[in-house]
């Protein structure tokens, strides 16, 4: 008769074994997965190229409906040694600011995903890293707003459609960046102004860091007969807001 309990026993150890087994398992198999997707493997470096256009775009979640404005950079990075790497990754504006050209960002990686990414000083950058970003990386070679003016102006002219015009003037200490379209593109004008807004917030402070004797920005969005359909002014309380037309 013991034999029966013995057989019985044996098959309980067995299962309590394999059960024990398949939770180790587990603990191992979701101890990787966290490792590997959520704990920092490296760092990257890298700078936003002065004609990069980091205009934002609408979001949209999975059933089609608008969630807010977010931008993609796609950008080439390198770590510590100087090992390359494209990496993308998102700023959502309801939670991130916009990186302008010339800010230099790290982007915090596990082994399989971006986990996050910030601004930095370029004196932050490691050494390897930097020398690699500045044999690709064109810095401004204006001395003097007007100078400065028409270098934005051609960055930003090489960005769009010709239907567009885009310009930058240098007016006593101030820049003022004007965009013009078709007089039969208003709705692309009033987009372009939700959308321009979030750029000339950030805009300002890269400009003012290239030229610290400058005062303020001015945004400009109107037709081609004249009628503004955004006009806003950044300073250094970097005021936000617009008024449709």
């Amino acid at each position: 008769m013991e034999k029966p309990k013995k057989t019985v026993r044996n098959i309980v150890i067995i299962s309590v074994a394999a059960v024990a087994a398949l939770i180790i398992a587990g603990a191992v198999w979701f101890k990787q997965y966290y490792d590997n997707t959520y704990v920092v493997d490296d760092y990257y470096y890298t700078v936003v190229p002065l004609d990069y256009d980091y205009t934002p775009e609408i979001s949209y979640d999975s059933n089609g409906h608008p969630r807010g404005y977010e931008k993609e950079y796609t950008l080439t990075c390198y770590n510590a040694d100087g090992n390359e790497r494209e990496l993308s990754f998102r700023v959502l504006l309801d939670f991130q600011e916009l990186y302008p050209p010339g800010t230099y960002v790290r982007v915090s990686v596990s082994k399989t995903t971006v986990l996050q990414q910030n601004a930095l000083a370029e004196a932050d950058v490691p050494g390897a890293a930097l020398e690699k970003i500045r044999e690709h990386f064109i810095p401004s070679s204006a001395s003097t707003l007007a100078e400065y003016a028409d270098e934005r102006t051609r960055q930003l002219s090489a960005q769009d459609t010709p239907s567009l015009a885009i310009t930058c003037v240098a007016q006593e200490g101030t820049l003022v960046y004007t965009y013009q379209y078709p007089t039969g593109a208003r709705d692309l004008a009033e987009t372009a102004a939700e959308l321009q807004d979030f750029v000339y917030r950030a805009q300002f402070r890269a400009d003012k860091d290239l030229f610290p004797e400058l005062t303020a920005i001015f945004l400009e969005i109107k037709l081609d007969d004249g009628t503004v359909i955004f006009s806003q002014k950044y300073d250094h309380r970097v005021e936000f807001g617009y008024e449709m037309e």
